[in-house]
């Protein structure tokens, strides 16, 4: 079955914001300097190839794994880092959001009259469903970021 295409909306109201989110929180966690600019811009291009990638045939999660692997190489390139730095950064923030997900999503399905299908047919459910997930890593980053929260310093590694 052919992937349905991305509405434009959904990249840019979930797709750019995860992608900003993911980043920050992965860097800050590692102590990895990258401005908020920057992230906004690898969030752009990355919101971008999420369109095409969506077009590929592919098994589900490989789209995931093609996002995961652009946004390492495009974070390497751009901040100079070391690739499997911006990796760990990366999939760390991807762990994040797919821990709140997993935990929001069911949660929030049940207390609506919506199924999984739902979200299939009517992509705008997307977004309603992005903000609690968005909103508590907007606050993570926020407070990660005040106290200087590091799981592992990689800036003092930076080969």
């Amino acid at each position: 079955m052919r992937p349905t295409l991305l509405p434009w909306y959904i990249v840019l109201l979930i797709s750019i914001p995860q992608t900003f989110l993911i980043i920050k929180i992965g860097f800050q966690l590692f102590n990895l300097y990258l401005s908020y600019s920057i992230a906004l811009l690898l969030s752009l291009i990355v919101g971008i190839f999420a369109i095409f990638a969506r077009e590929l045939p592919l098994p589900f999660g490989i789209h995931t794994m093609i996002l995961l692997v652009s946004s390492t190489l495009l974070s390497a390139i751009v901040t100079g880092s070391n690739f499997w730095h911006c990796f760990i950064s990366i999939v760390t923030g991807v762990l994040i959001l797919g821990v709140l997900e997993g935990v929001l999503l069911p949660v929030l399905l049940k207390i609506t009259v919506y199924t999984t299908d739902s979200l299939v047919l009517e992509p705008w459910l997307n977004i309603l469903y992005f903000l609690p997930s968005g909103t508590i890593m907007m606050i993570f980053y926020y407070f990660a970021k005040k106290r200087n929260y590091v799981i592992f310093d990689l800036n003092l590694d930076r080969d």
